[in-house]
């Protein structure tokens, strides 16, 4: 779906300044935590402006300078501070129309804010939703929109979620302020689909001496019918032939034209069969599934809450990778799906290739066998964390590689622990380690992490003083007269 801002007169594509701008800015499954939520897009927005308007650079310096905590405040003070009122102050003379492309504003994810001054029985986040976020970022622009110093018209790309459905449907809105665009089949996406496959496969066969009349018409025509218009098929059936360990492009094209769905007439029916055809070639397919969830850091909460980027690929693979399963080995038959970083590169995430394929693991319902929920996303996760407590960080390891996958391990945003105290096992010692790990590389989440401890009243209690020691004895409190209880026994 994509909708349009506008009571300008119509203009081709050609006559427009085009600013793009996202929520996202750049690729959502590989930017960094803070880009993928609406904290960027005002500023982002407000940067391309500028660019575009030099006038308005002064404005908006000023307007920072007046208040350099704006970048805090909601999206419609940012929106009237840094974007309309610097309108107001400058003279717009464009010599052809402007518009604003805004795309993937459904991939937005949820901001979540923690109270700092919260004791830790109350220091619970604000919960949102992502939905919440993503209909604030409509009502600004609808704002800027609306408004006569903003010379500029609004187009927004994204998938017809409810949110986008319900807003620009509201029968409250007096006009209609945003015809939508449904980008349908009436577009042919046959024919985009068709020339892309083509042309990849001319690189095929020039790449591996193939003949020229490889593929077939029919076999294309297949391949057509089976995207469905889904253009997210023939790009994974392309990488697919090009990356898999297992056969030549001719017997991995067959292998493709062979997996059907067995029932199902949904758009998505080829599409969901070929992820599983894929994912089941991993030796260990719902090991696989598993790292791709904590590769997201979707447990379902944001596991990489705290941290200002998304972690490399190198310290994932510390964290999940044990010794009779490491990461070429879990995910070296998926390569059509994720990109994997070479093995010498120490700072590059993984980077899934497209949003369906989690819209895929995420449904019981199109992923059958192969789908884990969260709680088996929670469990994994736990056992790993506490395998690493038990051995009190990675035994074997650089003490550079040592130190940044500490960060990380301590900065992790861990789901609930207590529904899986009966299969864990925190020794005391483990305990210290973990405190002292705490206040060495993650003082700021000291209070969360002790308000999840004691949010369950479980058998961790004991753990909970061990954890109040060897923060006091750490701090300088040695000679507080705290008493070290271990099992009722005074130590």
């Amino acid at each position: 779906m994509t909708s349009f801002f506008t009571n300008a007169r119509d203009v081709s594509v050609n006559e427009l300044r085009v600013i793009h701008v996202s929520p996202s800015v750049g690729d959502p499954l590989n930017a960094s935590p803070d880009r993928r939520r609406k904290t960027a897009f005002i500023p982002t927005l407000a940067y391309q402006f500028a660019q575009c308007i030099p006038a308005l650079k002064g404005p908006l310096s000023q307007a920072i300078q007046n208040d350099p905590l704006l970048f805090k405040k909601n999206l419609h003070i940012q929106m009237e501070a840094l974007i309309l009122t610097p309108l107001r102050q400058v003279t717009v003379e464009l010599n052809v129309p402007g518009v604003v492309l805004v795309d993937g504003v459904d991939e937005c994810e949820v901001e979540q804010y923690v109270g700092s001054h919260a004791s830790p029985r109350a220091g619970e986040s604000i919960e949102r939703t992502k939905e919440e976020d993503q209909l604030e970022i409509l009502q600004v622009l609808r704002e800027a929109a609306l408004d006569p110093a903003f010379p500029f018209r609004i187009v927004i790309a994204s998938r017809p979620e409810r949110v986008f459905r319900d807003f620009f449907n509201n029968e409250s809105h007096t006009s209609s302020f945003a015809p939508s665009l449904v980008l349908d089949e009436k577009y042919n996406p046959d024919a985009d689909i068709t020339l892309f496959l083509k042309a990849k496969f001319s690189e095929i066969q020039r790449r591996y001496n193939l003949s020229p009349s490889w593929p077939s018409p029919e076999s294309l025509v297949t391949l057509l019918n089976q995207a469905s218009g889904q253009f997210i098929y023939a790009a994974t059936v392309i990488r697919y032939i090009t990356t898999s360990r297992h056969g030549s492009p001719h017997a991995l094209l067959d292998q493709v034209l062979k997996v059907t769905p067995s029932s199902g007439t949904n758009p998505f029916s080829h599409l969901d069969t070929f992820y599983t055809h894929i994912l089941q070639s991993a030796p260990n397919t719902i090991l696989a599934v598993k790292w791709l969830w904590i590769i997201k850091g979707e447990i379902p909460h944001n596991l990489f809450f705290h941290m200002h980027r998304t972690p490399s690929a190198f310290l994932l693979n510390l964290l999940l990778q044990t010794d009779d399963t490491d990461a070429e080995h879990v995910l070296g038959d998926l390569y059509s799906l994720i990109n994997v970083p070479p093995s010498d590169d120490f700072e590059t995430p993984y980077r899934p290739y497209h949003r369906s394929l989690y819209d895929f693991l995420g449904s019981k319902g199109r992923c059958g066998p192969i789908y884990v929920g969260d709680m088996q996303r929670a469990e994994f996760l736990w056992v790993r964390f506490s395998d690493i407590c038990m051995h009190k960080g990675l035994p074997a390891s650089r003490p550079s590689d040592q130190e940044k996958f500490l960060h990380l391990f301590f900065n992790l945003f861990m789901p609930d622990i207590g529904r899986f105290t009966s299969q864990l096992n925190f020794a005391p010692s483990s305990v210290d380690w973990w405190a002292s790990g705490c206040i060495l590389h993650s003082e700021d989440r000291i209070r969360l992490k002790f308000y999840y401890v004691h949010r369950q009243e479980y058998d961790y209690m004991q753990a909970c003083v061990d954890i109040v020691i060897i923060t006091f004895s750490l701090c300088g409190g040695d000679n507080l007269g705290v008493l070290h209880l271990h099992g009722g026994q005074q130590r």
